[in-house]
């Protein structure tokens, strides 16, 4: 079926992604609560942990999509919800950005092509599919 394979490989690298950035996440917050144990003081520590706390919830929801993904790939009539959990991602995607450049980043638009990608593809190859049973 069209976008089958795409949908595959794309949640696949989603699971793995979100596996690997769970295990990031956490290991960010715990880095900064024992920066701040030993700085002895919170303060300014703040939107480091709003932007670890994104990326361990943006993480997790990638798994989740991941799954869905991998299921629509043997149940096309669920290629309709994976659409709304890209569009998600893609969206989680942004505010990353959007947090990094208020934590005195530099916008990159290769940093937001690159992050766009995976979520853009996996939208994609769930279109294919919900098109081709649409037919």
């Amino acid at each position: 079926m069209k976008g089958q394979k795409l949908l595959k490989v794309t949640s696949i690298l989603m699971i793995i992604g979100g596996v690997i950035a769970v295990i990031a996440g956490v290991l960010a917050i715990l880095g900064i609560s024992a920066l701040a144990a030993l700085s002895g003081s919170t303060e300014g520590f703040g939107l480091l942990y709003v932007s670890s706390g994104l990326v361990t919830v943006a993480s997790i929801i990638q798994f989740i999509a991941g799954i869905k993904g991998i299921g629509a790939c043997s149940d096309p009539q669920k290629a309709a919800s994976c659409i709304k959990w890209g569009i998600v991602i893609a969206v989680l995607a942004i505010i990353s950005i959007i947090i990094g450049i208020v934590g005195g980043g530099k916008f990159s638009i290769t940093s937001l092509v690159l992050n766009l990608l995976l979520p853009g593809l996996y939208i994609y190859g769930a279109m294919q599919m919900k098109n081709a049973i649409g037919v």
